[in-house]
């Protein structure tokens, strides 16, 4: 699939973002597909988190998992109206690097959206093989826009950008949807892009960055028109939390 870029985006005009929740999940080492296993929404009561009928599958398999992904408890009663350890690790700090971060997320700072952070950022950190996946709501053109770094972004990047117009987007053998200019590959899309195969139908950089601080970092914005959250895989686990 080749889009093209007309032009290198401008991150003071992203738009508003219309995230309602967030999916935390994994890839599985056997067969590279990335699973939701938790979901996280806002709610009345602050925030509402569900575990997947996926994740019920794969704890059971995948020694740790159960620990790692869970709910919080009180007297041996999960909570679901907070938010679970597994998301507070990844919500954004107040500190220098992070108002760096934002500025080049093109989000506000200090008063910042912590889901947006995380959308945008992917929410991975050291430690753990977990990544996060944005609950998008469609447009008015019944699109879902979705704003992410590229992972894995050559070094070389900002040279690349500068030579070419077109981006490719290509499906590898482990299933991680490449981003490449006509003679380079820039980097990865987060795994949950995976789920759309072919779907994608627009991407567009937004941000490029060589700050010391931050390291080759590169803003997108991916378009489609397919609804990623009807995937079965998606599907919530009955509920048990009663607090």
């Amino acid at each position: 699939m080749t889009i093209i870029l007309d032009k290198q985006g401008d991150v003071d005009r992203i738009e508003e973002s219309k995230i309602s929740g967030l999916y935390l999940g994994w890839v599985v080492p056997e067969d590279g597909q990335w699973q939701p296993l938790m979901k996280l929404t806002k709610s009345d009561r602050g925030y509402k988190a569900s575990h997947t009928r996926t994740y019920q599958r794969l704890a059971q398999k995948y020694r740790g998992m159960a620990e790692m992904v869970s709910l919080p408890t009180v007297n041996g009663k999960e909570i679901a109206h907070t938010i679970p350890d597994i998301f507070s690790v990844r919500m954004p700090r107040l500190r220098p690097d992070t108002e760096r971060r934002c500025k080049f997320l093109g989000l506000s700072y200090p008063n910042i959206d912590r889901i947006a952070f995380i959308a945008r950022t992917g929410g991975n950190i050291i430690g753990d093989n977990y990544d996060i996946c944005p609950i998008v709501e469609p447009n008015s053109h019944g699109e879902y826009k979705f704003y992410c770094l590229l992972q894995e972004v050559d070094s070389n990047v900002r040279s690349s950008l500068e030579t070419h117009s077109k981006l490719q987007c290509t499906i590898t053998s482990n299933k991680r949807i490449v981003v490449k200019t006509a003679n380079s590959e820039l980097g990865l899309l987060p795994p949950y892009f995976s789920l759309l195969e072919d779907g994608i139908t627009g991407i567009e950089i937004v941000n490029v960055s060589d700050d010391p601080y931050l390291g080759n970092r590169i803003l997108v914005t991916v378009a489609t028109k397919i609804d990623l959250y009807a995937h079965q895989c998606f599907e919530l686990a009955a509920e048990k939390a009663i607090v």
